[in-house]
């Protein structure tokens, strides 16, 4: 399981540090936007078209990151008077169905990535095809299964440390 753990850590690394590279590209973007408009009188074409197509990325990206980290936000009023073992039943049952949303988000999200590539759409300004920015949060919300999948396998390996009869 240690080389498991190694890949899947990695990948994680990849994906923070996608989802950081994406959201400092928004920054940028709009910085620049916002001195270029206010002290210099200038226009920056394209800036929020690109900003707004790249936060849907981000988004992405990010959920993936939460994922792996189970950072993403719960509800836990009664999970945590459970015993131990009730509690991992519960989160590898929350797993699998996330998994499952995410997955079926995934799929529909493919397809409407060769739809929009096989419509031609741009954005308005600059003329940027649109479906690559598509294409990029797809990639984001398939590591995010992936990565859900590797957490479901890690906590179907490591069931058997919770022994029945050990609370929390």
């Amino acid at each position: 399981m240690g080389g498991f753990e190694r890949v899947i850590s990695r990948v994680s690394a990849f994906v923070d540090a996608a989802a950081a590279i994406f959201l400092a590209i928004i920054t940028a973007l709009t910085f620049t936007a916002v001195l270029l408009r206010y002290v210099f009188n200038l226009p920056f074409p394209g800036s929020f078209d690109v900003s707004r197509l790249l936060l849907g990325v981000a988004i992405f990206w990010g959920i993936a990151a939460a994922a792996w980290r189970n950072e993403h936000i719960q509800v836990d009023l009664l999970w945590q008077v459970m015993p131990r073992t009730v509690q991992k039943i519960l989160d590898i049952f929350a797993d699998i169905v996330f998994a499952g949303f995410v997955g079926a988000l995934a799929w529909m999200l493919y397809r409407q990535v060769d739809k929009v590539r096989d419509s031609g759409l741009t954005t308005f300004e600059m003329a940027i095809p649109v479906w690559p920015f598509n294409a990029l949060a797809w990639l984001g919300i398939a590591f995010c299964f992936l990565v859900l999948v590797a957490r479901i396998l890690r906590a179907i390996a490591t069931f058997r440390d919770a022994a029945p009869g050990i609370e929390r």
